[in-house]
């Protein structure tokens, strides 16, 4: 099959407007709408809130907050990853800014936005540690990475390498948070019928969304489909279950009716995974003739305690390059950012190179 021109049988519909995706879906009929009321502040816990304006606005249905939401399965750190239950509103701390404080559903979209906005919320702020550079003191090495593979590689001896290399670099880069911005938004349509669920939900990993909505929402596997017959792109961010999904699939259950739930743009960069800020120092010896003699990668990235996530980032040094010493570790920095994964990937160099040759 190598070389040989594969037709996709999805891109007649695609390049035609026939592909339906998870939002346009109607295939449970016509809906309510949902809209997520965010945090306004890094870290800490809601004080008051009140939702009684938002309940008398035309068309509202409901208005989930952590003192009414329907019981959740708790969050679970497992080595599967992609699989982990996402309980929502579950309790009155803020971990993250922009963490969903209120889901309102309403007949249409413009009533569950404009009754969203009319839930009266007050906090009690927190310090929070939210710069990696400046909290890279409390970097924490790592033993294992999410995927399962090892946090530190070590072959011979890269300080003698150093030591001894004619031409040595020691350098260090920080790459920023690369966030993805997909052309469909992150959507879901939740449909409850015969005590089964349904969703119509853009992701990139249906089997684990499958595991993790179940477990979230207390069901067996059997009792949930996830139909994710189109999705338009997502580079990561939509790999594992995310607010929209639950909430939508909680109203429905509650509503016995379909609820369906898109985030904004701005809420993509808040509700959905995005690559860690890193500090990589890179550590190169080579003959002078260009052979690499020492490697070495040392990562510190940014995570969250609540929603752990080790990206893998020196473990590509591990299988491009060839030196009989090398060394590759990980480290993370939690901080008080939302937590996950997405599989962009950007750079940038955060000073000058040194260059030091032995012989001047």
């Amino acid at each position: 099959m190598i070389g040989a021109g594969i037709n996709r049988i999805d891109g007649p519909l695609k390049v035609t407007g026939r592909a339906v995706y998870s939002y346009e879906r109607q295939d449970a009929g016509q809906p309510f709408y949902g809209f997520i009321r965010g945090a306004a502040i890094g870290k800490g816990k809601i004080a008051t809130i009140d939702t009684a304006e938002a309940e008398a606005a035309p068309g509202v249905r409901l208005v989930l907050t952590h003192r009414n939401v329907p019981k959740q399965g708790s969050f679970v750190n497992k080595p599967t990853i992609f699989d982990r239950p996402h309980p929502q509103l579950t309790s009155d701390r803020i971990e993250y800014f922009g963490e969903p404080v209120a889901f309102v559903v309403a007949d249409t979209f413009e009533q569950a936005r404009a009754a969203a906005a009319l839930v009266k919320v007050t906090y009690a702020r927190e310090d929070g540690a939210f710069d990696l550079a400046n909290h890279a003191d409390q970097a924490e090495p790592q033993a294992t990475l999410s995927i399962g593979l090892p946090g530190e590689t070590r072959f011979g001896d890269l300080e003698a390498a150093m030591s001894a290399g004619p031409v040595t670099i020691d350098q260090t880069y920080a790459t920023p948070y690369h966030f993805s911005q997909p052309m469909e938004p992150h959507a879901c349509l939740a449909d409850w019928r015969d005590d089964h669920l349904t969703v119509y939900l853009a992701t990139q990993t249906v089997a684990q969304n499958r595991i993790a909505l179940a477990e979230t929402l207390g069901l067996a596997a059997d009792q949930v489909t996830v139909d994710a017959a189109f999705v338009g792109g997502g580079f990561g961010s939509k790999l594992y279950l995310h607010a929209e999904a639950v909430l939508a699939a909680l109203a429905a259950r509650e509503l016995a009716h379909p609820v369906k739930v898109a985030l904004t743009r701005r809420q993509v960069f808040t509700l959905t995974g995005h690559r860690p800020e890193m500090i990589h120092r890179v550590r190169l010896a080579a003959t002078l003739d260009g052979q690499l003699t020492g490697l070495g990668h040392d990562v510190n990235l940014q995570a969250a305690v609540a929603e752990p996530w080790i990206e893998q980032a020196a473990t590509v040094a591990r299988s491009l390059y060839a030196a009989p010493n090398r060394l590759t570790r990980h480290s993370i920095t939690n901080l008080d950012l939302k937590g996950g994964r997405s599989g962009a990937r950007s750079w940038r160099t955060a000073g000058p190179a040194r260059l030091r040759n032995r012989d001047g």
